[in-house]
């Protein structure tokens, strides 16, 4: 499918959403659960593979469903919990960019490892359509609470989507959803 350019008010939420084409991924285990995150173009799909069943997040622009994005999500599956936080800025055009300037940089920065000192890299960021601020990054930002995050930008509505996720057992005490700003 080519890029389209859509916003925030475009996209849709579905945690139920078949596998769909990767263009990249980063994968990463974290005790008994193993992390995808898979780049689709403009759109991400986070998948936890449990040893209940697969937790999934896709956030993508959806012609076949209609716009959703909700501020936060919960499910559990079997014995883990899923929590998905979303969050929409509206920026000034140089602020966008200076915001997609400092992911680039990090990008370039963490190629040769990164600071969980698995050797892999930890963040994924793919530029699609001519506009250079039009971006979908990825981001391992822990392995325990296993989390990530994911930062999508519409510079032609200067907006910035970002997500979190957090799995944990549910037992586990910590609590599910924190966030860290990019």
């Amino acid at each position: 499918m080519p890029f389209v350019d859509v916003s925030a008010a475009s996209l849709t939420f579905r945690p139920d959403a078949p596998s769909m084409p990767v263009l990249d991924l980063l994968e990463r285990d974290a005790g008994p659960l193993r992390l995808s995150l898979r780049l689709l173009g403009a759109s991400h799909q986070a998948v936890v593979a449990t040893p209940d069943g697969l937790i999934a997040e896709t956030l993508a622009y959806r012609s076949d469903f209609a716009p959703d994005l909700p501020e936060a999500f919960s499910q559990r599956v079997g014995s883990w919990q899923h929590r998905y936080e979303c969050t929409v800025e509206r920026l000034t055009v140089p602020e966008l960019r200076q915001r997609v300037r400092s992911l680039r940089d990090r990008a370039v920065m963490r190629t040769g490892g990164d600071s969980m000192g698995t050797g892999e890299p930890d963040l994924l960021v793919g530029v699609f359509g001519e506009d250079l601020d039009a971006v979908t990054a990825l981001e391992v930002t822990g392995t325990a609470p296993l989390s990530w995050r994911t930062v999508h930008t519409y510079p032609q509505y200067g907006e910035i989507v970002t997500t979190t996720g957090t799995v944990v057992p549910v037992d586990s005490g910590v609590p599910a959803g924190t966030g860290v700003p990019i």
